[in-house]
């Protein structure tokens, strides 16, 4: 299972780059009769026990086994050049262990009898291969493949077709509406079953993150606009709830970071309104 370690574009001057407050996180693989490290480190996947990547490599194209490191690796370079699984992955922000089974089920029976459960989007090869992505890499490291495939997005190193976009604004939609509910939860006037207060998340990259509505009992409402790269930007950082407040944004100025949070502000009686605030941290 994987773990954390405990320590710790489009407008490339202002943007902390997204790899920064991301701690390193690791898993062991059963590899040739061992425990090996697999490392994740400031946007790099490394194999702590295989030094010689391209020899190996080599070894491989000649008739050689490829170690299970090595399939981690291959797994890790697909996610991130397709980017397919991200319609898996969009709707599930923790392990699901019953899925991964019914997945693994249904990848069998593809294979088998040629029948595509899932990724229905995809093509049968690249179904398949993001199938064995999903299946293959814990949750925490699809979680950051996701947001390196973002990442290179906000930073105009790749474009988000339809596909991705849509996945992607629906794992933006799904993970801020829990924080939102989260924060609520936390806040010192305690509001009421946060979880049924009508939220609704517009995603669009090319707008000011924002929020609007109110909370007001029974006329509650609430409307979030996020770009894509909030995920990579402030939810892979952990930063989605500071200090008990919403953060919808995340630039960087004179290498200080700058959080754009929601704060309620009470304004009649059981009646809040937001506003959004500038956290530095």
């Amino acid at each position: 299972m994987a773990r954390r370690n405990l320590s710790c574009s489009s407008r490339p001057l202002t943007l902390v780059h997204w790899t920064e407050h991301i701690p390193s996180a690791f898993f062991d693989v059963r590899c040739e009769g061992s425990d090996h490290r697999v490392i994740w480190s400031e946007g790099k996947l490394s194999l702590c026990a295989h030094l010689e990547i391209d020899a190996e490599r080599a070894l491989i194209a000649l008739g050689g086994k490829t170690p299970s490191c090595l399939k981690i690796l291959n797994l890790w370079e697909s996610a991130v050049s397709d980017g397919g699984f991200i319609e898996e992955w969009a709707g599930h922000f923790k392990e699901d262990t019953r899925r991964r089974w019914w997945l693994s089920t249904a990848l069998d029976r593809l294979k088998s009898e040629g029948v595509q459960d899932f990724f229905h989007d995809l093509p049968r090869t690249r179904a398949t291969r993001m199938c064995e992505v999903t299946l293959g890499l814990p949750h925490e490291f699809l979680d950051l493949a996701a947001v390196t495939v973002l990442a290179q997005a906000d930073e105009g190193l790749r474009d988000l077709d339809e596909y991705l976009f849509a996945h992607s604004a629906l794992a933006t939609q799904m993970r801020s509406r829990r924080s939102f509910v989260l924060t609520l939860q936390a806040h010192e006037s305690s509001f009421k079953s946060p979880a049924l207060i009508p939220f609704r998340c517009e995603v669009n990259d090319d707008i000011t993150p924002t929020i609007a509505g109110v909370l007001a009992g029974k006329n509650s409402e609430v409307l979030l606009t996020l770009r894509p790269s909030w995920l990579n930007r402030v939810w892979a950082r952990n930063l989605a709830i500071y200090q008990k407040r919403l953060t919808i944004d995340a630039v960087s100025k004179d290498n200080e970071l700058y959080l754009s949070q929601v704060e309620w502000t009470c304004t009649t009686v059981n009646t809040y309104t937001p506003k959004v605030v500038v956290t530095k941290i």
